[in-house]
């Protein structure tokens, strides 16, 4: 298993429905939604295999990327989001 964070550029959000992403997103067992256009989430899938699975819930023109966490992170973040970072951290 294995700490991911995925990102998004969502374009044209006016007419199009993003409810099968977040649904998508929310299958994942453990997972956070702690910015507009980034989530983490927790698996034993490749980055690669958590692309295959989203990649058909977004549009040609919008923008997808999932990046493995590491033990390096630093930031400025809410404590419901480190305290989450915190709880999987062993995965990392």
């Amino acid at each position: 298993m294995r700490v991911y964070i995925i990102t998004y550029d969502i374009k044209g959000t006016w007419i199009r429905n993003y409810n099968p992403l977040f649904n998508a997103l929310r299958a994942f067992p453990h997972w956070m939604h702690h910015m507009d256009n980034t989530w983490f989430v927790v698996s034993d899938l490749t980055a690669e295999d958590i692309y295959n699975n989203l990649r058909p819930h977004i549009f040609v023109d919008s923008r997808l990327l999932i990046v493995a966490i590491t033990r390096d992170y630093y930031g400025y973040l809410n404590q419901d989001a480190w305290s989450w970072l915190d709880t999987y951290r062993h995965l990392m």
